[in-house]
Protein backbone atom coordinates (compact mmCIF):
# COMPACT_ATOMS: atom_id res chain seq x y z
CA UNK A 1 0.00 0.00 0.00
CA UNK A 2 1.42 3.16 -1.28
CA UNK A 3 0.05 7.02 -0.05
CA UNK A 4 -3.45 7.22 0.18
CA UNK A 5 -5.77 10.26 -0.09
CA UNK A 6 -8.91 11.70 2.02
CA UNK A 7 -11.15 14.30 1.17
CA UNK A 8 -12.24 15.61 4.80
CA UNK A 9 -13.91 18.75 4.79
CA UNK A 10 -12.41 21.51 2.74
CA UNK A 11 -8.27 19.40 3.16
CA UNK A 12 -7.29 16.47 1.33
CA UNK A 13 -5.13 14.57 3.51
CA UNK A 14 -2.35 12.44 2.47
CA UNK A 15 -1.55 9.26 4.93
CA UNK A 16 0.02 5.62 4.96
CA UNK A 17 -2.63 4.70 7.67
CA UNK A 18 -6.63 4.51 6.98
CA UNK A 19 -6.98 3.50 10.31
CA UNK A 20 -5.04 5.66 11.90
CA UNK A 21 -6.05 9.11 10.10
CA UNK A 22 -9.45 8.20 10.77
CA UNK A 23 -9.00 7.30 14.73
CA UNK A 24 -7.29 11.19 14.72
CA UNK A 25 -9.73 12.66 12.64
CA UNK A 26 -12.49 11.08 15.32
CA UNK A 27 -10.64 12.39 18.07
CA UNK A 28 -10.10 15.82 16.54
CA UNK A 29 -13.25 16.97 15.63
CA UNK A 30 -15.99 14.46 17.47
CA UNK A 31 -14.16 14.36 20.76
CA UNK A 32 -12.54 17.57 20.64
CA UNK A 33 -9.07 16.72 22.11
CA UNK A 34 -7.42 19.72 21.05
CA UNK A 35 -9.97 22.40 20.96
CA UNK A 36 -9.26 25.80 22.50
CA UNK A 37 -10.49 29.65 22.95
CA UNK A 38 -8.45 32.60 22.13
CA UNK A 39 -9.84 36.21 21.72
CA UNK A 40 -6.87 36.16 18.79
CA UNK A 41 -8.19 35.76 15.38
CA UNK A 42 -3.92 34.75 14.79
CA UNK A 43 -3.06 32.48 17.51
CA UNK A 44 0.88 31.71 18.05
CA UNK A 45 0.51 27.37 18.11
CA UNK A 46 3.22 25.33 18.77
CA UNK A 47 2.18 21.82 17.58
CA UNK A 48 4.57 19.51 19.20
CA UNK A 49 4.64 15.95 17.74
CA UNK A 50 2.63 16.59 14.61
CA UNK A 51 2.55 13.96 12.85
CA UNK A 52 1.39 14.15 9.22
CA UNK A 53 -0.72 17.23 10.02
CA UNK A 54 -3.60 16.46 11.00
CA UNK A 55 -3.51 18.56 13.87
CA UNK A 56 -1.90 21.42 12.18
CA UNK A 57 -5.21 21.17 9.69
CA UNK A 58 -7.54 20.97 12.71
CA UNK A 59 -6.00 24.38 14.20
CA UNK A 60 -5.75 25.87 10.67
CA UNK A 61 -9.93 25.15 10.76
CA UNK A 62 -10.31 26.79 14.22
CA UNK A 63 -8.05 30.14 13.45
CA UNK A 64 -7.30 30.22 9.48
CA UNK A 65 -4.83 33.07 10.38
CA UNK A 66 -2.89 30.56 13.06
CA UNK A 67 1.17 31.04 13.08
CA UNK A 68 1.85 27.59 13.80
CA UNK A 69 5.55 25.94 14.26
CA UNK A 70 4.99 22.54 13.69
CA UNK A 71 7.93 19.14 15.00
CA UNK A 72 8.04 15.97 14.05
CA UNK A 73 11.23 14.10 14.28
CA UNK A 74 10.02 10.81 12.13
CA UNK A 75 10.87 11.03 8.44
CA UNK A 76 8.42 9.53 7.22
CA UNK A 77 5.93 11.32 8.61
CA UNK A 78 7.45 14.71 7.95
CA UNK A 79 7.07 13.91 4.88
CA UNK A 80 3.65 13.40 4.73
CA UNK A 81 3.22 16.44 6.91
CA UNK A 82 5.35 18.41 4.61
CA UNK A 83 2.73 16.98 1.38
CA UNK A 84 -0.33 18.06 3.95
CA UNK A 85 0.85 21.88 4.45
CA UNK A 86 1.68 22.17 0.66
CA UNK A 87 -1.68 20.42 -0.95
CA UNK A 88 -3.49 22.50 1.45
CA UNK A 89 -1.56 25.95 0.66
CA UNK A 90 -1.59 26.36 4.32
CA UNK A 91 0.20 29.45 5.14
CA UNK A 92 1.79 30.64 8.17
CA UNK A 93 3.13 27.63 8.96
CA UNK A 94 7.09 26.60 10.17
CA UNK A 95 7.94 22.78 10.24
CA UNK A 96 10.65 21.35 12.01
CA UNK A 97 12.01 18.07 11.30
CA UNK A 98 13.12 17.28 14.37
CA UNK A 99 12.11 15.60 18.25
CA UNK A 100 12.21 17.85 21.67
CA UNK A 101 14.45 16.72 23.83
CA UNK A 102 16.42 18.04 26.91
CA UNK A 103 19.34 17.87 25.04
CA UNK A 104 20.05 18.92 21.18
CA UNK A 105 21.74 16.20 18.84
CA UNK A 106 21.43 12.96 17.08
CA UNK A 107 19.17 10.51 18.99
CA UNK A 108 17.46 7.15 18.83
CA UNK A 109 14.22 6.74 17.46
CA UNK A 110 11.53 4.02 17.54
CA UNK A 111 9.33 3.09 14.96
CA UNK A 112 7.32 1.00 13.05
CA UNK A 113 8.82 -1.86 10.76
CA UNK A 114 5.65 -1.80 8.49
CA UNK A 115 6.11 -0.45 5.17
CA UNK A 116 2.87 -0.65 4.11
CA UNK A 117 0.67 0.51 6.40
CA UNK A 118 2.91 2.06 9.33
CA UNK A 119 1.37 3.20 12.82
CA UNK A 120 2.98 6.32 13.38
CA UNK A 121 1.40 7.61 16.66
CA UNK A 122 3.51 5.49 18.76
CA UNK A 123 7.17 6.27 17.50
CA UNK A 124 9.26 7.78 20.01
CA UNK A 125 12.64 8.56 21.38
CA UNK A 126 11.62 6.76 24.55
CA UNK A 127 10.89 2.82 24.50
CA UNK A 128 7.61 1.16 25.13
CA UNK A 129 5.64 -1.54 24.83
CA UNK A 130 4.75 -1.30 21.19
CA UNK A 131 8.25 0.11 20.14
CA UNK A 132 11.42 -0.77 21.56
CA UNK A 133 14.13 -2.33 20.00
CA UNK A 134 12.98 -5.76 20.06
CA UNK A 135 9.65 -5.00 17.57
CA UNK A 136 10.62 -1.72 16.37
CA UNK A 137 13.03 -0.10 13.43
CA UNK A 138 15.65 2.03 15.61
CA UNK A 139 16.49 5.05 13.38
CA UNK A 140 18.63 7.94 14.35
CA UNK A 141 16.72 11.79 14.34
CA UNK A 142 17.68 14.93 15.52
CA UNK A 143 16.86 16.68 18.35
CA UNK A 144 16.42 20.49 19.44
CA UNK A 145 15.35 21.97 22.18
CA UNK A 146 12.23 23.43 22.91
CA UNK A 147 13.14 26.97 24.59
CA UNK A 148 15.43 27.87 21.60
CA UNK A 149 12.20 28.18 19.40
CA UNK A 150 10.12 29.80 22.70
CA UNK A 151 10.74 33.36 21.78
CA UNK A 152 7.13 35.02 21.93
CA UNK A 153 4.22 34.27 23.43
CA UNK A 154 2.69 31.37 22.45
CA UNK A 155 -1.06 31.09 22.71
CA UNK A 156 -1.12 27.13 22.76
CA UNK A 157 1.52 24.55 23.44
CA UNK A 158 -0.17 21.33 22.17
CA UNK A 159 2.99 18.13 23.21
CA UNK A 160 2.41 14.86 22.12
CA UNK A 161 5.69 13.16 22.15
CA UNK A 162 4.89 9.81 23.32
CA UNK A 163 7.12 9.11 26.66
CA UNK A 164 9.67 12.53 27.03
CA UNK A 165 7.07 15.29 28.64
CA UNK A 166 8.56 15.59 31.72
CA UNK A 167 12.59 15.84 30.35
CA UNK A 168 11.09 18.61 27.66
CA UNK A 169 8.66 20.71 30.64
CA UNK A 170 12.01 20.57 32.89
CA UNK A 171 13.79 22.48 29.69
CA UNK A 172 11.46 24.89 28.69
CA UNK A 173 10.24 25.95 32.67
CA UNK A 174 11.94 29.13 32.55
CA UNK A 175 9.85 29.86 29.08
CA UNK A 176 6.81 29.02 30.43
CA UNK A 177 5.99 32.39 31.75
CA UNK A 178 5.12 32.89 27.88
CA UNK A 179 2.13 30.18 27.14
CA UNK A 180 -0.95 30.98 27.99
CA UNK A 181 -2.58 27.68 27.85
CA UNK A 182 -1.19 23.69 27.20
CA UNK A 183 -2.54 20.22 25.96
CA UNK A 184 -0.28 17.24 26.91
CA UNK A 185 -0.47 13.81 26.68
CA UNK A 186 1.32 12.34 29.55
CA UNK A 187 2.12 8.70 28.60
CA UNK A 188 2.78 6.62 31.41
CA UNK A 189 4.87 3.81 31.42
CA UNK A 190 6.62 0.72 33.23
CA UNK A 191 9.31 1.01 30.32
CA UNK A 192 9.86 4.43 31.06
CA UNK A 193 9.73 5.41 35.02
CA UNK A 194 11.57 8.52 34.50
CA UNK A 195 8.65 10.28 33.16
CA UNK A 196 6.58 11.48 36.29
CA UNK A 197 3.18 12.52 35.84
CA UNK A 198 3.93 14.53 39.45
CA UNK A 199 7.12 16.54 38.26
CA UNK A 200 5.05 17.76 35.38
CA UNK A 201 1.93 18.43 37.77
CA UNK A 202 4.45 20.44 39.89
CA UNK A 203 5.61 22.84 37.31
CA UNK A 204 2.51 23.72 36.28
CA UNK A 205 1.53 24.62 39.47
CA UNK A 206 5.07 26.39 40.22
CA UNK A 207 4.00 28.29 37.09
CA UNK A 208 0.89 29.61 37.93
CA UNK A 209 -1.20 27.08 35.85
CA UNK A 210 -4.77 26.09 36.27
CA UNK A 211 -5.00 22.12 35.73
CA UNK A 212 -7.50 19.96 34.63
CA UNK A 213 -7.13 16.28 33.71
CA UNK A 214 -9.10 13.49 31.45
CA UNK A 215 -8.58 10.05 31.03
CA UNK A 216 -10.28 9.26 26.89
CA UNK A 217 -13.10 11.83 27.55
CA UNK A 218 -13.91 11.74 31.03
CA UNK A 219 -12.69 14.56 33.52
CA UNK A 220 -11.02 13.38 36.24
CA UNK A 221 -11.36 14.85 39.93
CA UNK A 222 -8.15 15.02 42.08
CA UNK A 223 -8.90 12.14 43.89
CA UNK A 224 -9.34 10.22 41.09
CA UNK A 225 -6.58 11.26 39.18
CA UNK A 226 -4.18 10.36 42.20
CA UNK A 227 -6.59 6.64 42.69
CA UNK A 228 -5.92 6.14 39.27
CA UNK A 229 -2.00 7.03 38.80
CA UNK A 230 -1.76 4.69 41.83
CA UNK A 231 -3.84 2.08 40.58
CA UNK A 232 -1.89 1.69 37.93
CA UNK A 233 1.34 1.85 38.78
CA UNK A 234 0.95 -0.89 41.29
CA UNK A 235 -0.98 -3.52 38.51
CA UNK A 236 2.26 -2.41 36.41
CA UNK A 237 -0.35 -1.63 33.30
CA UNK A 238 1.58 -0.73 30.18
CA UNK A 239 0.83 1.81 28.80
CA UNK A 240 -1.79 4.57 29.42
CA UNK A 241 -2.37 8.42 28.68
CA UNK A 242 -3.63 11.13 30.52
CA UNK A 243 -4.62 14.51 28.95
CA UNK A 244 -3.33 17.48 31.08
CA UNK A 245 -5.02 21.35 30.31
CA UNK A 246 -3.40 23.84 31.91
CA UNK A 247 -4.47 27.29 31.44
CA UNK A 248 -3.38 30.34 32.91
Amino acid sequence: MGIGAKKFKNWQISYLNQAELDEMLNELYHKNYYVFFTKKTDPVIFDVGALIGETVIYFKDLYPKAKITAFEPSPRSFALLKKNVAQNKLTNVRLVNAAVAKNKGKKNFYTSKSESDPWGRGDSLKENRFNNARDSKVIKVSAVKLSDYITEEVDLLKIDIEGTETEVMEEIEPKLKKIKQIILEFHGSVYNPKNSFYKIMQILKNQGFKTKVYLSRWKLPNFAVDLIVALLSIIRRDEYWLRIYAQR
